[in-house]
């Protein structure tokens, strides 16, 4: 089967568009080829195109030919059209049969089918066209239409095309299908959504009786023949089409002193100051930042702020997708569920918080403004910390060279290819050969490599969970009834994490989700968080339905929720120019804002870059920081491989961490010089080090526990348990199971031969070690040791930090009603921030001053009462014992005092022991919000 493919497939395609077009000139039909060019520029001028952009030019004579291509084109520059418009067009101009699907458009997000819809439908109504959409929101009713009655062309995403793939009608439909176009191919080519397309792709040319013209569409791709084999196929030739004019971009690089709360508020600033009436949009790394940076900017001025994720309801984004197109947005806070091809209208400017981390992300994000090839995009990247200052300007610098991170493909997923083993299975009636489905499975580029002892492996595991029936001699496979809970349960490869829905009680709407373990740690009926730049209190949480009852709430205390995800990785390029931006700021070439780069040159007397690694050692900790310039994956296999070695090697565990630019070493035992250098220096066989490193870790459990679901071994909804986890990659360690698990986390997260690089590069004297003794470590060392507990006074995270102002901001507004406790005579309600240092009373001159709530007038009733010698009920007595416990703490700690029993929860004993340990201010607050923390895990609920 795979040779047919071929033979059929070498006849019509090549690798580049001009060598094909070349060959093609002198073809018989070459004139039949013109007349269909004219035809379709005449559809492009029919929908009003004047003239063709680049893209749309390069690009027709291929398509019209029906090669195989990707188109390469940044945003705004007409890729939908030149894929879309000519399909269209030569199918309109075709005789068919009704109910074939003779065009099926991929696009990787739901969001996006919706504007993607409105153009398409429109382009191919006015050919005779029709066409449905088919994703997860589509309704039974819409499916049940699709199935009976089907479009000339179909919109649906990965997960739903591999659903299509088992429906006997649908099968049928397929049979003459002509035309694939993917969209967004960037967001595919390195995960596992885009492993399991490219074997839908296979399927679908085996179903179909037509050879399939495939197109691929991105905006940003770094390794182009790859990603075009990735669409196209193994041993399939194809057409790489590049839009080589460069969009212009205009990005200033801003740095703000402070937390969050300083950003938001230069962001508003430079809003009014430069006057930008119309849409901005504000990309965030992660969710909680999104969500936290709304909420101060809603507070902060009188702009219009929304927020735009995706764990926010589809109302609840389509709401703001709305509000978008017409022009009224103001500031939209998002991630990157606004980066792709949304139809949004006109964007203005786009701010970006942090390192974008990547050039494609940032081309990505800031291409959305002024949404025209022909004006130049307009960006603000915004920081609040040297490392993300420098690597945005190493992005930037990088950018313009056109320099874009090369994205590797998962290649042989076990898990992936078990699914479709199944699916192949569920689309026939009959016995599926091995042979047949090896023949199809190999043809997809990811997987050209796996090998038939890897598809039979595959079929012993889903045998041995009765997911199929195996028959081994006559190599056949069939399903089993519960082939099709395993099929649809795992129809996503997306991690699937439980999710809770948040509900407003009093709308009744649906604000959006949030993941277990948020709810697991904060979902305590009375908590107070933030979704959708809104506080929200928890009212119930039903643990049943899966749902979270809020009620909106304005200036009490937050949690800013987090959800599964991960910060995006560096790569080794981009850490590479970090060092040259590192060395320009240190010889005066380039200004930075902060003079980190002086400073760490005086102290370490070399700048870390890609050829220089500085070891700071803090021998007295046992502790030391290496700056390496090498990216996330080098450093992290880096950082498991010395953990490893030196831990074996002297009888202690040796922790580590790494970010992009640093690697920390912890030990319990002295990590000397000649330990690390030996062992930088010495020879391995890398992989299986790293996992040995692996075993027995939370990473490798966790992957287990997701990749046993993909094998139909655990039901979607099981609770993870990391000892069932463990239990299992022990049982099946020689088998698919764990071999999934050490591939994926290796992809996620090492890079083996780039690392394997850097240690020959240690080995031959390219990359010199500088040793350091130091018992202060420098300010380039402090982002690592931030984030470890092995510092005393380590700095929080930039968000902590920006909630505890917001705690000192709520505790300084706090009402207070202060009473004088010796006469009784003198009360005043007052905030926190408007109390003197020493408080005393004006009418007896006592320093003895006690605070209650504002709306408390009682307690000087009872304080006068105990006065004239009255009774006192045993209620008021507690009351009268408070007021003095809290009369003495003011009186030894003067304001200070009032403003820890500002806390929620905070009684008189709690505020002693925090007074107590009494350091400096921003401790004080730290430990006020800590103990709000814990007030309400005990208790359940906010004192209002």
């Amino acid at each position: 089967m795979k040779d047919q493919a071929q033979k059929q497939n070498g006849n019509n395609n090549s690798s580049s568009a001009p060598e094909q077009l070349q060959t093609l000139t002198s073809d018989n039909n070459n004139n039949h080829y013109h007349a269909t060019e004219d035809i379709i520029i005449n559809k492009f001028r029919k929908e009003g195109f004047s003239s063709l952009t680049t893209i749309q030019r390069k690009v027709l004579p291929v398509i019209s030919r029906k090669i195989n291509c990707l188109l390469v084109a940044p945003t705004g520059s007409g890729k939908t059209e030149a894929a879309v418009l000519p399909v269209f067009t030569m199918l309109a101009h075709q005789e068919h049969n009704t109910g074939t699907i003779r065009a099926i458009y991929i696009t990787p997000l739901r969001a996006l089918n919706n504007d993607v819809l409105r153009r398409i439908v429109q382009y191919a109504q006015s050919e005779g066209l029709r066409v449905e959409i088919r994703h997860g929101d589509t309704t039974a009713l819409a499916r049940k239409k699709i199935v009976e009655n089907p479009p000339d062309v179909l919109i649906t995403t990965p997960e739903s095309l591999g659903i299509v793939l088992t429906s006997e009608k649908m099968l049928a439909a397929l049979k003459g299908l002509q035309w694939a176009i993917v969209d967004e191919v960037h967001e595919l080519v390195a995960n596992e959504r885009g492993a399991h397309l490219s074997i839908s792709l296979e399927r679908l040319q085996a179903l179909s009786s037509q050879l399939i013209t495939r197109i691929g569409l991105s905006a940003t791709v770094g390794n182009l023949k790859q990603a075009a084999q990735f669409i196209c196929g193994a041993d399939r030739r194809s057409a790489v089409l590049v839009d080589s004019a460069s969009r212009s971009y205009d990005i200033d690089v801003r740095f703000v002193r402070g937390s969050l709360n300083n950003v938001a508020h230069f962001v508003t600033e430079y809003v009014k100051t430069n006057n930008i009436q119309g849409t901005i949009l504000f990309f965030t790394n992660t969710r909680d930042e999104a969500e936290y940076l709304g909420t101060i900017l809603k507070n902060q001025s009188d702009i219009k702020v929304d927020v735009h994720h995706g764990s926010l309801s589809k109302e609840m984004r389509e709401e703001t997708e709305h509000t978008l197109r017409s022009g009224m947005a103001g500031i939209v806070v998002c991630t990157s569920s606004l980066e792709l091809g949304l139809d949004i209208g006109s964007v203005d400017l786009v701010i970006h918080y942090g390192s974008p981390r990547q050039v494609s992300k940032l081309m990505q994000r800031i291409g959305r403004s002024r949404h025209n090839q022909r004006s130049f995009a307009k960006g603000l990247i915004v920081t609040n910390n040297p490392d993300d200052e420098i690597e945005s300007l190493a992005i930037i610098h990088r950018m313009k060279k056109r320099s874009i991170e090369k994205q590797k493909i998962h290649e042989g997923a076990l898990d992936v290819m078990a699914h479709h083993l199944v699916g192949l299975a569920m689309q026939s009636r009959d016995p599926v050969t091995v042979g047949l489905a090896y023949d199809i499975i190999t043809q997809a580029y990811p997987f050209r490599n796996i090998s038939l002892f890897d598809v039979e492996s595959c079929l012993d595991i889903l045998a041995g969970h009765n997911v199929i029936k195996y028959e081994r001699e006559a190599r056949t496979y069939t399903r089993k009834i519960k082939a099709y809970k395993y099929y649809f349960e795992n129809a996503s490869m997306i991690p699937y994490v439980l999710k809770f829905e948040v509900i407003d009680s009093i709308s009744k709407r649906r604000i959006g989700t949030l993941d277990q373990q948020f709810v697991g740690d904060y979902g305590e009926k009375g908590n107070v968080f933030v979704l959708k730049g809104s506080q929200w209190r928890i009212l119930s949480v039903d643990e049943v339905r899966l749902v979270v009852n809020v009620e909106p709430l304005r200036g009490a205390a937050i949690n800013i929720p987090y959800w599964v995800g991960e910060m995006i990785p560096v790569d080794f390029k981009t850490a590479e120019e970090v060092g040259v931006v590192r060395n320009q700021a240190a010889s005066g070439r380039i200004k930075l804002s902060t003079p980190i780069m002086d400073s760490t040159l005086k102290m370490l007397k070399v700048i870390p870059d890609s050829k220089n690694i500085v070891v700071e050692s803090y021998a007295s900790r046992n502790m030391l920081v290496m700056h390496c310039a090498f990216g996330s994956k080098v450093n992290n296999t880096i950082a498991s491989l010395l953990s490893t070695i030196l831990s074996s090697q002297i009888g202690y565990i040796v922790e580590s961490r790494s970010d992009a630019y640093r690697i920390m070493l912890t030990s319990s035992a002295r990590i000397t010089q000649g330990r690390i250098e030996a062992a930088l220096r010495d020879v391995y066989d890398l992989e299986p080090v790293i996992i040995a490193a692996l075993t027995g870790t939370h990473n490798i459990n966790w992957k287990v526990w997701m990749v046993a679901k993909r094998f139909g071994m655990i039901s979607k909804e099981a609770v993870y348990d990391k000892k069932v986890a463990r239990m299992i990659y022990d049982r099946y360690s020689k088998t698919p199971v764990s071999a999934e698990s050490i591939r994926e986390l290796v992809h996620d997260k090492y890079d083996i031969q780039q690392t394997q690089q850097v240690l020959d590069d240690i080995k031959q004297g390219k990359i010199t070690i500088h040793w350091l003794e130091v018992n202060e470590f420098s300010d380039l060392a402090k982002p690592i040791i931030e984030h470890s507990t092995k510092m005393a006074g380590a700095m929080p995270l930039s968000i902590e930090k920006g909630v505890i102002e917001l705690v000192k901001e709520r505790l300084e507004k706090t009402k207070h009603r202060l009473v004088c406790i010796r006469c009784g005579k003198w009360e005043r309600v007052m905030e926190t921030k408007d109390v003197p240092e020493e408080i005393s009373c004006p009418n007896c001159r006592s320093r003895l001053v006690s605070a209650t709530f504002w709306s408390d007038d009682e307690m000087s009733r009872i304080i006068r009462s105990r006065l004239t010698g009255g009774r006192l009920t045993q209620e008021q007595n507690h009351k009268f014992e408070r007021a003095w416990k809290v009369a003495s703490l003011v009186n030894n700690f003067g304001r200070t005092a009032l403003i820890v029993l500002s806390g929620h929860g905070v009684g008189a004993d709690t505020a002693a022991r925090i007074l107590r340990n009494y350091v400096d201010e921003e401790q004080v607050y730290r430990s006020i919000y800590e103990a709000e923390k814990q007030y309400v895990i005990t208790r359940g609920f906010w004192s209002d």
